[in-house]
């Protein structure tokens, strides 16, 4: 028996016969080789297949995986983070900085003032002098000691006076440098009440906590900076999912404000303590695509998945498949011709569903097939 079905102002129509064997015995093609009572045979027209956008592919070999969905937040390593103070206290003359502005690293954030900075140049150049005389004179006590001219008395507080003014010079010189001056260029027209306040890492700016005229004390951060060069994310995962993450597994994220657009990452390491108050816990993750890292800021938050146990195996598009009664099917295109398409429904046994496709666990039975990958739903309903 025929059936005609008509779908609105397409016209589209169907003639639906039982599928059998032919009389004659041939043998069935490998598309025809699924059980028999699953099968029904639709023809339409060639025409009918264009106007309805329908649209024929054949298997392909995709990833399939569990989904473990996790929250968290886009950040850096605490090394890539710095606290910017001064060693020695000072009052702020010169600052040019804002929030979210770039620095290098080397270049100057603000300048201080003290005169206890021209003490410490003072010191400085006082113990080099006294250092060249007293080095000299150790030596030559050194030397009439071999000779037996001096007391071991006299070398020894000749020994105690250069190793005592070498301390105190090392000191001021590394004091010095710690406020950016370099005493190897200094000398007693070049002295400074002013220090140059560097950044000590390549970043960015996110806070400055200084205006100028301001006395700013040693114990104080003045600014502070972060770098995205290493970004990272850190992600909270429930305490029962723990043992199903492994190192370099995929991480799939997404910004809330942006849910169509996915980044890549891998897991670095997961955790091995649970956060008590909520039994979850932390993942750490890189970027596959460093240079992605300028997308992002830190402190963003972040929806991901981490696909876990991954498998390839054969699949096809989701929208090929059709669920029926419970039972699956597809449309496979059995002939073309004389301007008419014909298709038979086959059962399928189903298996995962990833980003559009749908695992095909009885794959080895459709062979080679053309499938209806699109428009087979108004057909098979």
């Amino acid at each position: 028996m025929n059936i005609y079905k008509w779908f609105g102002s397409a016209a589209l129509v169907l003639i639906i016969f039982p599928a059998c064997s032919s009389d004659n015995g041939k043998k069935q093609t490998a598309e025809e080789s699924l059980p028999a009572a699953s099968e029904q045979i639709i023809t339409i027209t060639a025409e009918q297949f264009t106007s309805s956008h329908m649209a024929l592919g054949k298997l392909s070999t995709q990833n399939f995986s569990g989904r473990i969905h996790a929250t968290g937040m886009l950040d850096v390593p605490p090394e890539y983070r710095a606290a910017v103070s001064a060693y020695y206290g000072g009052t702020v003359k010169n600052i040019h900085l804002l929030a979210g502005q770039r620095v290098e690293k080397g270049a100057t954030l603000f300048t201080l003032e003290n005169p206890l900075y021209i003490q410490m140049q003072q010191d400085y150049l006082t113990a080099k002098s006294r250092l060249n005389y007293l080095k000299a004179e150790y030596e030559r006590q050194k030397k009439l000691l071999h000779e037996n001219v001096v007391s071991q008395k006299k070398y020894l507080k000749a020994e105690s006076d250069y190793l005592t003014i070498l301390a105190d010079y090392n000191a001021l010189d590394k004091k010095l440098r710690l406020l950016n001056m370099n005493p190897d260029k200094l000398d007693a027209q070049s002295l400074s009440t002013f220090a140059r306040i560097t950044a000590p890492i390549v970043g960015y700016v996110t806070q400055v906590n200084i205006t100028k005229g301001q006395y700013l004390s040693p114990n104080e951060v003045a600014v502070s900076l972060v770098s995205t060069e290493h970004m990272h994310l850190e992600l909270i995962v429930f305490e029962k999912d723990i043992t199903k993450i492994k190192k370099g597994q995929s991480i799939r994220f997404r910004l809330p404000d942006s849910p169509s657009a996915y980044y890549e990452a891998e897991v670095f390491l997961a955790g091995q303590a649970v956060q008590e108050a909520d039994r979850t816990i932390h993942v750490h993750g890189h970027l596959k695509n460093e240079a992605q890292e300028s997308d992002f800021i830190p402190g963003m938050y972040i929806e991901a998945e981490i696909l876990v146990d991954e498998v390839e195996a054969p699949a096809l598009p989701s929208d090929a498949v059709v669920e029926l009664d419970n039972t699956h099917y597809i449309l496979v295109k059995q002939s073309a011709d004389n301007g008419l398409y014909t298709f038979v429904r086959r059962m399928v046994k189903t298996g995962k569903s990833n980003d559009g496709y749908m695992q095909i666990l009885n794959a080895d039975e459709l062979g080679d097939a053309e499938i209806v990958i699109k428009g087979a739903f108004n057909l098979i309903q």
